[in-house]
């Protein structure tokens, strides 16, 4: 598996409602730092559509407000951690504590559950089986009621009636030669019912998928909304800065 955490984690940015993350931890003298570990937030709540992040207290989006379907990796120093949701007002929403190692990758998903009340759960990653000679991806339904869908890279159909689910199996495609488009459809369908956009270039539906890399892609929001917690298909690079 390609991990390049020079190019990776030195920038935590997210293109399309973008926001930073800001360095939750500084040092100021010269003793040997330790090693990092690796996380990932994945925005699959949509309601409410916009929150903060908070990590021991330090708010994580400086910039702007983290809507639904944001995602963004980041590095910060093992440890005890705590990873707060809260409103826009600083109502406590949810929160995820848990040590984080530094040989190890992590995401944390957020969502809303049948109830709608807002869920944060983190994931231990596991990268160590992937392929380093094909496009490994998994695909996460997290919205509350778009129903099963199918998925589609590159106009083939590489999974079919997905459910609701916060956590799937890797997958494998072979090397694709171009970029290509990713959209989901009803079950049986060859109608997008939303295309995915690009994290390099705001607005676009055409990405690249590169092999050796992990790619979570997930289905956010709400299929009858129009506002900020709207229908999204995005996509985090666990291993890549794009």
């Amino acid at each position: 598996m390609l991990i390049k955490k020079n190019r990776v984690w030195a920038i935590a940015a997210l293109l399309g409602g973008v926001i930073g993350f800001s360095s939750c931890l500084k040092q100021s003298d010269p003793t040997p730092q330790r090693m990092n570990y690796t996380g990932a937030i994945i925005n699959g709540a949509w309601l409410p559509s916009s929150l903060d992040i908070f990590n021991n207290g330090t708010k994580m989006n400086t910039s702007a407000a983290y809507k639904t379907a944001a995602s963004a990796p980041f590095l910060d120093l093992p440890g005890v951690h705590t990873f707060s949701f809260r409103n826009l007002n600083g109502t406590g929403l949810d929160s995820v504590t848990q040590q984080f190692d530094s040989l190890r990758y992590y995401t944390i998903i957020t969502y809303n559950d049948g109830t709608q009340k807002f869920v944060a759960q983190r994931l231990t990653e596991d990268f160590s089986s992937l392929s380093n000679a094909k496009v490994n991806f998994r695909f996460l339904n997290l919205s509350p009621n778009a129903g099963p869908v199918d998925l589609y890279i590159n106009a083939k159909k590489v999974l079919e009636n997905q459910p609701f689910q916060i956590n799937a199996a890797w997958n494998s495609a072979d090397p694709f030669n171009n970029s290509v488009e990713y959209y989901v459809t009803l079950p049986g369908s060859t109608t997008p019912l939303v295309k995915g956009t690009s994290r390099v270039t705001a607005g676009s539906t055409q990405v690249q998928f590169q092999p050796g890399y992990a790619y979570t892609i997930y289905l956010a929001g709400a299929k009858d909304s129009t506002g900020d917690n709207k229908l999204q298909l995005y996509y985090l690079s666990h291993t890549s800065n794009y």
